[in-house]
């Protein structure tokens, strides 16, 4: 199988998930999945957890994705690299667009089960999932660039440890459901996928 057969046969695998965990919201068996899930975290709340999620989904936000997004440009720009520059900005100009699209057109309301957070917008996927798969992923591609192969493993599990810590801290904080996060998941693979038929090797 050739490179570009891979990343678009991994694209089209995540984008038929998401498909699936659209459809599966409307139903009433994953609709009760999704509410005992949230549940059984806000039974573990407490004041020092809480503020170890509210840390940890900091870097799922906006203002964290455009500083970071600007200060990884820049380290392309000063080793000269245009190609990943254009293409890291394309992309997560492009995944943020998408996943605005998305929540506009899932139009589903965000969980009213005690929210530790204000959190505007629509709830279907999860931006915080969504992006910060993007961004983290290719942060991690970065490092694999950079870095000596016996790192490469560190990187890999660091970087899948880090985004499993964001989507939950979505979950424990109450402001989203776990179809959510996973359909966030799916799609920031999805957008990575593609974008590593341009990225520069």
């Amino acid at each position: 199988m050739t490179r570009k057969r891979y990343f678009l046969l991994i694209a089209a695998l995540m984008v038929i998930i998401f498909l699936l965990l659209a459809t599966a919201i409307t139903l009433p068996g994953v609709r009760y999945f999704d509410t005992w899930i949230l549940n059984r975290l806000m039974a573990y709340r407490s004041p020092l957890a809480t503020i170890f999620f509210k840390v940890i989904t900091f870097f799922g936000t906006s203002i964290f994705f455009y500083l970071a997004t600007a200060a990884l440009g820049i380290s392309f720009l000063l080793g000269r690299d245009y190609r990943g520059f254009w293409v890291l900005m394309f992309t997560m100009n492009g995944a943020w667009a998408l996943m605005e699209g998305l929540k506009a057109f899932y139009h589903r309301p965000r969980p009213a089960l005690g929210p530790l957070e204000p959190a505007p917008g629509f709830s279907f996927p999860s931006g915080h999932a969504m992006m910060g798969t993007v961004f983290f992923s290719l942060l991690a591609l970065v490092l694999l660039q950079r870095l000596p192969s016996r790192y490469h493993s560190l990187v890999a599990r660091l970087t899948i440890f880090f985004l499993f810590l964001l989507g939950l801290s979505r979950l424990y904080l109450g402001v989203h459901y776990p179809t959510d996060v996973l359909a966030g998941y799916a799609a920031g693979v999805a957008v990575v996928s593609l974008c590593r038929l341009w990225w520069p090797r």
